[in-house]
């Protein structure tokens, strides 16, 4: 019975291996709060290159990295990744970032499924990307897989001068061992196939999650997060 199981993981692994997958990693030039924060350093090591390490780490070959920026295409091809000249207008700081994916699709009609990988998650494992390429088909093909972390945050809500709770009641306030929580969207990688990606979407309903831990979910947006993912790392 094992040896069946483990033949049939392994034929749908192929299985999704031979489809015509993309992997991009979008990192602009412009960012705001920390200048070219995809070329910052985490372990010695650039944030791009981190997420270009992890690609290639989880069996993922072909890495492109969509950049308007001549250093941070010379740190992609010095870290084994392919440049793809992104537009002005996709590297916007306005420009939401399924414009970029789109932008790379319509150049590259072959791909059928995409792995989207932010930089700035430099804590993401290629465990977590081969276990969402596999969620892909099993147990039942879905549109899209992606990265998730845990809460068991009460949240609020201030209206009209006053607070009012968002995920409990008030009188009935779970201990945490008494509820699952709630998934928090991360952002780290994405696996979403062309057909949604072409309707301007990350996610629809028919979507599955790979959770992460509260630490690897950290995000680079400040001088902060870097201390912190250096000391984590």
């Amino acid at each position: 019975m094992l040896c069946s199981v483990l033949v049939f993981l392994s034929l749908s692994i192929l299985s999704t291996k031979s489809q015509d997958i993309g992997v991009l990693i979008l990192a602009r030039g412009g960012s705001k709060g920390i200048p070219l924060k995809n070329l910052q350093t985490v372990g010695g090591i650039s944030l791009l290159c981190r997420a270009i390490i992890t690609a290639r780490r989880s069996d993922l070959k072909q890495v492109v990295v969509s950049t308007d920026h001549p250093l941070i295409a010379l740190e992609a091809v010095t870290c084994g990744a392919t440049p793809f000249k992104r537009s002005k207008v996709t590297a916007t700081d306005w420009a939401p970032s399924i414009w970029g994916v789109q932008e790379y699709l319509w150049s590259n009609s072959e791909i059928n499924t995409l792995v989207l990988i932010q930089a700035t998650s430099p804590l993401t494992k290629p465990s977590q990307l081969r276990l969402a390429l596999n969620k892909l088909n099993i147990p039942k093909p879905v549109d899209c897989v992606f990265s998730v972390a845990r809460s068991y945050s009460l949240r609020w809500r201030y209206e009209n001068g006053n607070v009012f709770p968002l995920n409990f009641h008030v009188f009935n306030r779970p201990r945490r061992q008494d509820w699952k929580g709630e998934l928090i969207e991360t952002g780290a990688f994405y696996v979403s196939r062309r057909t949604i990606l072409e309707k301007g979407l990350f996610q629809n309903n028919n979507c599955s999650v790979v959770e992460m831990s509260v630490v690897e979910s950290l995000e680079v947006d400040s001088y902060s997060d870097l201390l912190i993912a250096n000391a984590l790392i």
